[in-house]
């Protein structure tokens, strides 16, 4: 009996040591997991991403668009650079088990962008495109994010109505609901990292920007993510970012710019806007922006927009160091519109109004 109640003593010890130990490298295994990752430049265009899909995840179900029923403005914007010429629509989609997204016809731009946790576009569909998107078509994980744009043939009660109306109309058929899980990123080095890299964004070559793997340049499109997230491929927009004001315009004086007209699909919806925005690429003024159905042409067909020049043609309203965006939708060619902006790099720049 003696030597049995050792052996049960020696076992139960075995077993409790066993125990422990197993308990000890879960609780170090669930620590590991539990701490956030530090965001570097190898990782900030996931982890930017990472921050956007959460964002939106906690707020609204999977599979399911979310419409913003009115355009973005300082009280209402999601993603750093918005813009006032199209209305917004957003979803967070499984496409683990397979999806479908629908843009039904009609004759005014629209067009859906498609995501992925990568940062990567991997589709735009245009009215009447159906896109099948399965896990083979991303970079990484299981979900993609629809960043829709939808325009309007007029700017009153009846364009906004029928705008609306085709929000209402696009569809996602997604096979599963999986959530999307946060990749836990240290967002405290996803901040600061942020800053240093919209000090350098102001050169990024946004046609190098935006697209799939292969279209883009990595440090453009590292950049882009930064400043400019969830931006059209050049073959679909193209956006001018490197003509920013100096001195005393930087400062909100009075100042000006005139670009000749761009090259773009004006007969199938195209059209080109400029948008101002904060130190931190935020909307901050209620008029921010113009786009060319807003704006007065000069009579060469070129466009003059004023800065902080109160009572003249085609005034925006900026703060102290402001920056600029160009946008130019649906390029006739790529030719056409590289060659375009070319010219506005070397010939066009912000002056002072005397």
């Amino acid at each position: 009996m003696k030597i049995y109640k050792i052996k049960i003593t020696i076992v139960f010890l075995a077993i409790t040591t066993l125990i422990s130990c197993n308990q000890g490298a879960k609780r170090k295994s669930m620590s590991d997991q539990d701490s956030p990752t530090k965001v570097t430049r190898d990782n900030f265009t996931i982890a930017e991403t990472d921050k956007y899909f959460t964002e939106f995840a906690s707020k609204h179900d999977i599979n399911t668009i979310y419409h913003a029923r009115k355009m973005s403005g300082k009280d209402n914007q999601f993603v750093i650079r918005e813009n006032q010429d199209t209305y917004y629509s957003n979803a967070l989609v499984d496409i683990s088990e397979g999806a479908t997204i629908i843009n039904p016809y009609w004759d005014v731009y629209s067009s859906i962008q498609v995501i992925d946790e990568n940062h990567y576009t991997i589709g735009v569909a245009y009215p009447g495109d159906t896109l099948e998107i399965t896990k083979k078509d991303v970079a990484l994980g299981d979900h993609v994010y629809l960043n829709i744009r939808t325009g309007v043939r007029s700017l009153d009660s009846i364009g906004y109505a029928e705008a609306h109306k085709h929000q209402d109309s696009y569809s996602i058929n997604a096979n599963s609901s999986k959530n999307y899980e946060s990749k836990n990123f240290d967002s405290k080095s996803l901040d600061s990292l942020r800053s240093v890299l919209l000090s350098e964004a102001v050169n990024v070559r946004a046609w190098k920007a935006f697209g799939q793997k292969e279209e883009v340049e990595p440090n453009d499109f590292l950049l882009a993510s930064a400043a400019g997230w969830a931006g059209l491929p050049v073959k679909h927009a193209t956006y001018v970012t490197n003509i920013q004001p100096t001195g005393a315009a930087l400062k909100g004086n009075c100042s000006q710019i005139t670009i000749p007209k761009p090259p773009l699909q004006f007969d199938k919806g195209g059209f080109f806007s400029l948008t101002t925005y904060g130190p931190d690429g935020y909307i901050t003024k209620d008029a921010f922006a113009l786009n060319n159905k807003q704006a007065m042409p000069n009579p060469d067909g070129s466009y003059t927009f004023h800065f902080n020049c109160e009572g003249r043609q085609n005034n925006i309203e900026v703060v102290e160091n402001w920056n600029l965006t160009i946008r130019l939708y649906m390029p006739n060619s790529l030719d056409e519109i590289l060659a375009y902006v070319q010219s506005l790099h070397e010939e066009v720049q912000i002056t002072i109004v005397k």
